[in-house]
């Protein structure tokens, strides 16, 4: 007899893993993803978007984070701790001095082969939830799949690609063209 097992770690077992692991750690409700460090190519286009995140974002109320800042997403009997790869927050962001603890206004993850899956359907659920306002699919092929949040559900607000410019629905005056992005 062949019996599946899986097994949950807890928040302790959690964060042991993580102060031992050389990669990028990720807890979700017992689960643990483990990705290796990010390519070249996943650098650069994260640092492509946070030069115009900061820029358009300074003299503001708001800051540009990357994925080494951890954000907390807890309810009763739900608890995710996620390090995406780029985020804005805003002087209303609550801390516990080590990590973020209320939703971002504003998310973007770089898809990679591996974490694709964890990206597309487990944190855009979580992230509607939590009520991040905006969360953006980064394909490093060179599109960017937008969500908004109305009325508590997400909807695909845009697909960009090619030279067309980004505009946030979170902030709607930051706009950056594909072209910059993906250089």
């Amino acid at each position: 007899m062949n019996i599946d097992y899986v097994h949950l770690y807890t928040e302790e077992e959690f964060e042991e893993i993580q102060a031992k692991y050389d990669g990028k750690a990720e807890y979700d409700n017992g689960l643990i993803y483990l990705s290796s460090n990010t390519s070249i190519r996943h650098n650069q286009i994260i640092t492509n978007i946070n030069m115009y995140l900061s820029m358009y974002l300074k003299n503001s109320k708001c800051r540009a984070y990357s994925e080494q800042i951890e954000v907390i997403f807890k309810s009763d009997n739900d608890i995710r701790k996620y390090k995406p790869d780029l985020f804005v927050m805003c002087d209303d962001a609550t801390t516990n001095g080590e990590s973020f603890t209320s939703p971002p206004k504003l998310i973007f993850e770089v898809i990679s082969k591996s974490t694709s899956s964890h990206d597309y359907i487990t944190k855009l659920a979580v992230y509607q939830k939590y009520g991040v306002l905006e969360y953006n699919i980064v394909e490093q092929s060179g599109k960017i799949i937008q969500y908004s949040l109305e009325d508590g559900n997400y909807v695909i607000s845009d697909v960009y690609k090619n030279d067309d410019e980004y505009t946030s629905t979170a902030f709607p005056d930051l706009k950056i063209n594909l072209r910059d992005i993906f250089e």
